[in-house]
Protein backbone atom coordinates (compact mmCIF):
# COMPACT_ATOMS: atom_id res chain seq x y z
CA UNK A 1 0.00 0.00 0.00
CA UNK A 2 1.27 3.63 -0.73
CA UNK A 3 0.63 6.30 1.59
CA UNK A 4 -0.03 9.99 0.02
CA UNK A 5 0.16 12.48 1.81
CA UNK A 6 -0.53 16.13 0.19
CA UNK A 7 0.83 20.21 0.77
CA UNK A 8 -0.81 22.77 -0.83
CA UNK A 9 1.26 25.71 0.65
CA UNK A 10 4.70 24.97 0.48
CA UNK A 11 7.48 27.74 -0.50
CA UNK A 12 9.96 27.22 -3.14
CA UNK A 13 13.40 28.83 -2.17
CA UNK A 14 16.49 29.26 -4.48
CA UNK A 15 19.83 30.40 -2.43
CA UNK A 16 17.83 31.84 0.69
CA UNK A 17 15.66 33.65 -2.11
CA UNK A 18 11.81 32.72 -2.93
CA UNK A 19 11.44 31.47 -6.07
CA UNK A 20 7.73 30.36 -5.43
CA UNK A 21 5.69 31.94 -3.09
CA UNK A 22 3.18 28.49 -3.20
CA UNK A 23 4.03 24.74 -4.53
CA UNK A 24 1.83 22.60 -4.36
CA UNK A 25 3.54 19.09 -2.92
CA UNK A 26 2.93 15.65 -3.05
CA UNK A 27 4.73 13.41 -1.23
CA UNK A 28 3.96 9.20 -1.51
CA UNK A 29 5.45 6.58 1.32
CA UNK A 30 5.94 3.09 0.39
CA UNK A 31 4.57 1.53 3.72
CA UNK A 32 4.09 -1.99 2.29
CA UNK A 33 4.33 -4.85 4.50
CA UNK A 34 7.72 -7.25 4.05
CA UNK A 35 9.72 -4.30 3.20
CA UNK A 36 13.22 -3.98 4.77
CA UNK A 37 13.25 -0.45 6.36
CA UNK A 38 15.62 0.99 3.95
CA UNK A 39 13.11 -0.02 1.53
CA UNK A 40 10.45 1.65 3.82
CA UNK A 41 12.05 5.21 3.85
CA UNK A 42 11.27 5.67 0.24
CA UNK A 43 9.55 8.64 -0.82
CA UNK A 44 8.48 9.79 -4.16
CA UNK A 45 7.58 13.58 -4.14
CA UNK A 46 5.77 15.59 -7.00
CA UNK A 47 5.83 19.57 -7.05
CA UNK A 48 3.29 21.68 -8.84
CA UNK A 49 4.70 25.66 -9.54
CA UNK A 50 1.31 27.43 -8.11
CA UNK A 51 2.11 30.86 -7.54
CA UNK A 52 4.69 33.67 -7.69
CA UNK A 53 7.23 31.45 -9.62
CA UNK A 54 10.13 33.65 -10.60
CA UNK A 55 10.36 34.24 -13.80
CA UNK A 56 14.18 32.48 -14.06
CA UNK A 57 12.53 29.23 -12.70
CA UNK A 58 9.50 29.36 -14.87
CA UNK A 59 11.05 29.49 -17.85
CA UNK A 60 13.93 26.35 -16.74
CA UNK A 61 10.49 24.50 -15.75
CA UNK A 62 9.06 25.22 -19.19
CA UNK A 63 12.19 23.80 -20.81
CA UNK A 64 12.27 21.02 -19.11
CA UNK A 65 8.40 20.65 -19.70
CA UNK A 66 8.36 20.98 -23.47
CA UNK A 67 10.94 18.12 -24.36
CA UNK A 68 11.02 14.76 -23.85
CA UNK A 69 12.82 11.36 -22.61
CA UNK A 70 17.18 12.26 -22.68
CA UNK A 71 16.55 16.02 -23.40
CA UNK A 72 14.20 16.55 -20.50
CA UNK A 73 17.00 14.79 -18.36
CA UNK A 74 19.93 16.87 -19.28
CA UNK A 75 17.30 19.97 -19.24
CA UNK A 76 16.59 19.34 -15.55
CA UNK A 77 20.13 18.53 -15.17
CA UNK A 78 21.06 22.01 -15.72
CA UNK A 79 18.79 23.26 -13.15
CA UNK A 80 20.19 24.09 -9.64
CA UNK A 81 18.63 22.24 -6.87
CA UNK A 82 15.34 24.07 -4.75
CA UNK A 83 14.70 23.87 -1.21
CA UNK A 84 11.16 22.79 -0.69
CA UNK A 85 9.83 24.48 2.92
CA UNK A 86 6.36 22.67 4.49
CA UNK A 87 4.88 24.79 7.24
CA UNK A 88 3.00 21.68 8.67
CA UNK A 89 0.78 22.42 11.95
CA UNK A 90 0.92 19.18 13.00
CA UNK A 91 5.36 18.33 12.56
CA UNK A 92 6.27 21.90 12.00
CA UNK A 93 8.48 23.36 10.01
CA UNK A 94 9.68 20.54 7.37
CA UNK A 95 12.78 21.74 4.24
CA UNK A 96 13.12 19.04 1.28
CA UNK A 97 16.10 19.86 -0.97
CA UNK A 98 16.04 18.44 -4.36
CA UNK A 99 16.51 18.89 -8.16
CA UNK A 100 13.28 18.96 -10.44
CA UNK A 101 12.69 15.86 -12.41
CA UNK A 102 10.99 15.69 -15.47
CA UNK A 103 7.29 15.48 -15.49
CA UNK A 104 5.30 12.35 -16.34
CA UNK A 105 2.42 14.06 -17.75
CA UNK A 106 2.57 17.45 -19.49
CA UNK A 107 -0.37 18.34 -20.61
CA UNK A 108 -1.98 22.18 -19.50
CA UNK A 109 -0.24 25.15 -18.14
CA UNK A 110 2.51 25.32 -16.39
CA UNK A 111 0.78 25.51 -13.09
CA UNK A 112 -1.24 22.09 -13.37
CA UNK A 113 2.07 20.03 -14.41
CA UNK A 114 3.39 18.11 -11.35
CA UNK A 115 7.46 18.16 -11.36
CA UNK A 116 9.10 15.30 -9.49
CA UNK A 117 11.59 16.09 -7.00
CA UNK A 118 14.55 13.81 -6.59
CA UNK A 119 15.59 14.52 -2.97
CA UNK A 120 19.25 14.91 -2.27
CA UNK A 121 20.89 13.10 0.36
CA UNK A 122 21.98 15.85 3.82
Amino acid sequence: MVFEQRYGWARAYRDGRLVAGRVRLTVDHDVRVGLVPRERRRRSIRAAFLERVDPTLRDELAAVARRRGAAARRAAERMEPIEVVIDDPHRGRQRIVGRVQPPQQRRGDLDAVEFGLLELSS
